[in-house]
């Protein structure tokens, strides 16, 4: 019983620590997720959903999902389709939406193109950003661990060869 304790506590902590890793290299190599907050892109993105952008693209065609700032800054950002292209000009619209975007694009202001889209994540990462949503994640882990102690205790300590002869005499 303790060897299988051991070993899931061994394989949950060697899971993490590869999410942890992966998750890591892939923010330093340029990857993001944003969150969708509009329905602008509907149905293809709808409020909830996520995407995971790669780097910046070198080029951009008509027809590709990108992610850029309007502004510099801190700003939102936004996915949309790219429209058209006028050298290094990009115009983009959302799927729901009727016209092009009011604006004008420099390639530089994209910040990333969409490759996988992540159906309702969004309103996960949203609440693990808040304080109470991260706490609430902690005290579901430590309730999980309690109730592993409560079901799965640990072995008894094995009486030692003076304290069994003792008994035996006693």
């Amino acid at each position: 019983m303790r060897f299988a304790r051991t070993l899931t506590l061994g394989l949950v902590t060697l899971m993490v620590a590869v999410a942890a890793l992966v998750t890591g290299l892939a923010w330093h190599d340029g990857y993001r997720i944003y969150i969708v907050h509009t329905g602008s892109m509907a149905p293809t993105l709808r409020p909830g959903d996520a995407v995971l952008d790669r780097p910046e693209p070198l080029v951009v065609h008509p027809g590709d999902l990108v992610t850029f700032r309007i502004r510099s800054g801190p700003d939102p950002v936004v996915t949309h389709r790219v429209a058209s292209l006028a050298g290094v000009l990009v115009r983009t619209k959302g799927d729901a939406n009727r016209t092009v975007d009011p604006w004008v694009l420099k390639e530089s202001q994209i910040v990333g193109s969409t490759m996988a889209k992540l159906p309702r994540i969004g309103y996960l990462i949203f609440y693990l950003e808040q304080p109470r949503g991260l706490a609430s994640v902690i005290t579901i882990f430590v309730g999980l661990l309690l109730l592993w102690q409560l079901f799965f205790p640990a072995s008894e300590a094995k009486p030692t060869p003076s304290a069994q002869a003792r008994a035996r005499h006693g």
